[in-house]
């Protein structure tokens, strides 16, 4: 590859050369989403996961695009977008026929499903009720929330073969509950890895350069985001682990929101020497949801605790931890970061009670939440999405 194709990609800083070559490698020279090539309009990279977001300038949290397309990709994209990208898929792949989007289904009680269609495997032929979800933070409330919908699908209808399309990553617990009910799961891995060749065809869009990248990442390279997964399942609850867990936490955090989001100081005290908390994190972002928590919850530093217990995080624990939080202190905003998450007493009510009392914001995440913050970013999400969702059901259920 030649210099001059080199520079005809837009320069972005902190993008090495080496990485800029192999992109433009990976997607032989052309936007990602629309296919026009870098001899006729210069290309520029675009993060999946927005640098201040915490996304890397790594190659696989980069896609190059045209300017064109670089602007769609930054607007956040709608359900029904997705809903067309998969239509278009379908359409596209021999074993699928007859499809329909909104497709109202009943006669007293009607409903509109995103998708209905046949498919042929082999010599069965079935009717597939799909439902289609762009969730930013897919919750265990979400997956109830699907299932009953597709049900009442289902008992509208008659026979048919229940799916729930996402692109995302689902989380083994999703599986599960989607499994029992006897509703098929297409996310991001799934659709990617049986329509390749349809996405590869597709018209631009923002979807098409999401699942691109997807397709033309490694299968055999293990991600950091694994990694890290695969050391928090083998860390052992307990006293014993207390601070390998510590020091885990510390670098998940760091991948995860550094930047935009200082890098995580350790086991910091007041003047006093009264509170100590495992991690602060400085807080210096003016746009995206850092600035917002900032603005709104006064968190100019994120005060993180870390918690290996075997047991649910107690009254004691949150009271810990609020009293690290002061106005003109670190600020009003913690996590609990603990492998089994908050009882459903004491710590709920505690809570419940800083808030309104203190106006003090404290969330407790357990093992699934870290590991959907882990996922997010590595399908190219924002990790801190799951970490609005939180607090989202906290604020709606006062």
């Amino acid at each position: 590859m030649s210099i001059e194709n080199v520079s005809r990609l837009k320069r972005n800083r902190g993008v090495p050369v080496a990485i800029r070559r192999k992109l433009l490698e990976k997607y032989d020279h052309a936007c990602a989403a629309c296919g026009v090539k870098d001899d006729v309009v210069p290309l520029e990279l675009a993060h999946l996961v927005p640098t201040y977001a915490g996304g890397e300038s790594s190659e696989d949290n980069l896609t190059i695009l045209c300017p064109n397309c670089h602007r769609t990709f930054d607007r956040q994209p709608r359900e029904y977008e997705f809903v067309s990208f998969l239509t278009e898929l379908l359409k596209n792949h021999p074993n699928f026929s007859d499809i329909q989007q909104d497709i109202l289904l009943g006669r007293e009680i009607r409903y509109r499903a995103d998708l209905l269609v046949n498919r042929r495997l082999n010599d069965t032929k079935e009717v597939l009720l799909i439902e289609c979800k762009t969730y930013l933070a897919l919750t265990s409330g979400h997956i109830h929330n699907v299932i009953g919908q597709l049900e009442k699908y289902k008992s509208s209808y008659g026979n048919g073969r229940m799916v729930l399309a996402i692109p995302a990553t689902l989380r083994a617990t999703d599986l599960s509950a989607l499994n029992a009910a006897d509703i098929e799961a297409w996310d991001i891995k799934y659709i990617a890895n049986n329509f390749s060749k349809q996405i590869e065809a597709a018209s631009p869009s923002y979807y098409r350069a999401l699942f691109l990248t997807r397709i033309t990442r490694p299968t055999k390279k293990i991600t950091r985001e694994q990694e890290l997964i695969n050391s928090l399942s083998s860390c052992i609850p307990g006293k014993n682990d207390c601070y390998v867990y510590q020091n885990l936490v510390g670098d998940i955090l760091e991948h995860l929101f550094t930047p935009p989001l200082g890098k995580p100081i350790p086991e910091l005290s007041d003047k006093l020497k009264a509170n100590r908390r495992d991690f602060i994190m400085p807080n210096y972002t003016d746009k995206g949801f850092w600035s917002f928590l900032r603005q709104k919850y006064e968190a100019d530093y994120i005060v993180i605790d870390a918690k290996n217990y075997s047991r649910k995080v107690k009254k004691s624990e949150i009271l810990q931890i609020a009293n690290y939080l002061k106005p003109h202190g670190a600020g009003l905003f913690g996590l609990i970061i603990s492998r089994k998450g908050g009882d459903a007493l004491g710590c709920e009510h505690t809570l419940r009670e800083q808030w309104l009392v203190h106006k003090k914001l404290i969330l407790v995440l357990d093992d699934e939440d870290v590991k959907a913050m882990l996922v997010a970013k590595s399908d190219g999400r924002q990790p801190e999405e799951i970490l609005g969702q939180k607090i989202e059901d906290f604020r709606l259920s006062m």
